[in-house]
């Protein structure tokens, strides 16, 4: 397999935002998901300010020469180098032509054989019982997650508040997602409504917060998520105390890095390698044509349990998704008001009626276009890799005629590689 060998020669001395500069990169190659990564300390050498450096006892140098070295795809280098530029206040990086005659990423199942603590985040936002949920609120709406953990004074964990939580207490009305498409207006509004509520997290929070630990088998981190229903496990140590988090496509970008860098001929040794994705998808999933008014697009919406709305051609060939976000954002803005207490309520019969007279919009409209689909003979490791890469969380799914058949989702995709 064709490869590149990535070498990057900083000072021991060198620092990124107060850490050791080697420390930060490692940290930012295993984020990247690099199947791996090792720093070498030198003895002796010299570098752009001409000074030699020497490991001798007698002169012992806090600043030797470091090497970072990579062996990844020639894509995945390429991204990386991009990230890790800005942190290299001097130095140098060479990228060299390799190739890899042999690579094994045990797998146990169809997982990596490895720790949490080998793919977790160490960048972790949490909050405590008395944060305003205000201010929850407003740190969700910045960030790609919608979960935070709580923790106390020590920073043991002691809950997780989400964005479920916050529905089902009642403190907010709709779910972040809606909130953003919405706009900033709407959202300082909603922002100004919770700090005269003055809620904190305590009274929405869920508690006790289910966790793993960095020793945690991957493979039984997954299987919690799994059964529990969960995207976001709080990582801790030994005392409880918080060390990092564990989300969903996290695990699911582990078996995708896992898969392309294997080297061995297919055996079918994952259960994602051979099923596929139509044993696995739903086959009920609501369908529109481009044609179809508002009303019908919502009315599918509100009753689908995917939260999805696939528009079709005449041939039933997807065209477009539609999410909640997606009509929020796109729907006439006259129609807002009456789509946002629709979404709320889930169902309002005057709403309704008002989302009915939209100025003649239509499912093709509001649609997000093209769409991300998959055929149902494909194996699950290929769904698994579009979901990673194109970053999409339901996909249609399609017959070999390229005809609707069903949809499948992150959850039956990490179900799938559970076995």
């Amino acid at each position: 397999m064709r490869g590149k060998r990535m070498s990057i020669f900083v000072g021991e001395a060198d620092r990124w935002q107060h850490r050791p500069v080697y420390l930060a990169i490692l940290e930012r190659l295993k984020a990247a998901g690099c199947a791996g990564a090792t720093v070498t300390r030198g003895i002796a050498g010299f570098g752009a300010h001409s000074h030699i450096k020497t490991a001798d006892i007698l002169v012992l140098s806090v600043d030797l020469p470091v090497v970072i070295t990579v062996v990844d795809t020639p894509e995945r280098i390429e991204v990386v180098l991009e990230a890790i530029a800005p942190m290299l206040a001097g130095g140098t990086v060479t990228v060299e032509d390799t190739e890899v005659r042999f690579y094994s990423a045990a797998f146990e199942g169809g997982l990596p054989d490895v720790r949490v603590g080998d793919v977790m985040s160490t960048e972790v936002e949490c909050v405590t019982e008395s944060t305003p949920v205000a201010e929850v609120v407003e740190r969700l709406l910045a960030r790609d997650y919608t979960a935070l953990p709580v923790v106390d004074a020590e920073r043991r964990v002691v809950g997780v508040v989400s964005d479920a939580d916050l529905l089902e207490s009642g403190v907010t009305r709709l779910s972040l997602s809606v909130h953003k498409a919405v706009g900033r207006s709407h959202v300082e509004e909603v922002l100004g409504r919770l700090k005269r509520e003055g809620a904190v997290v305590r009274q929405a929070m869920t508690a006790p917060a289910v966790t793993v630990t960095t020793d945690t088998p991957l493979k039984r981190a997954a299987r919690v998520m799994h059964e529990r229903g969960l995207k976001r496990l709080p990582v801790v140590d030994d005392e409880g105390k918080l060390v990092g988090i564990l989300g969903r496509l996290d695990i699911l970008e582990s078996v995708v890095s896992g898969h392309r860098q294997r080297t061995v001929p297919h055996a079918a040794r994952l259960p994602q390698e051979h099923t596929t994705v139509g044993e696995i998808m739903d086959r009920e999933v609501p369908a529109v044509a481009e044609t179809a008014p508002l009303s019908d697009v919502v009315d599918r919406l509100l009753a689908s349990e995917v939260k999805r709305v696939v528009v079709i051609d005449e041939a039933r060939r997807p065209l477009g998704i539609i999410t909640d976000t997606d009509l929020v954002r796109r729907v006439d803005p006259a129609e807002r008001p009456g789509l946002l207490t629709q979404l709320r309520s889930r169902w309002n019969a005057r709403a309704w009626q008002q989302v009915r007279r939209s100025y003649g919009q239509r499912a093709a409209d509001v649609m997000t276009a093209p769409v991300v689909s998959v055929r149902d003979d494909a194996p699950v490791i290929d769904a698994l890799t579009l979901t990673v890469t194109r970053h999409v969380k339901r996909m249609p799914v399609v017959d070999t005629d390229g005809r609707l058949v069903g949809i499948v989702s992150r959850p039956a995709l990490l179900a799938a590689s559970l076995g």
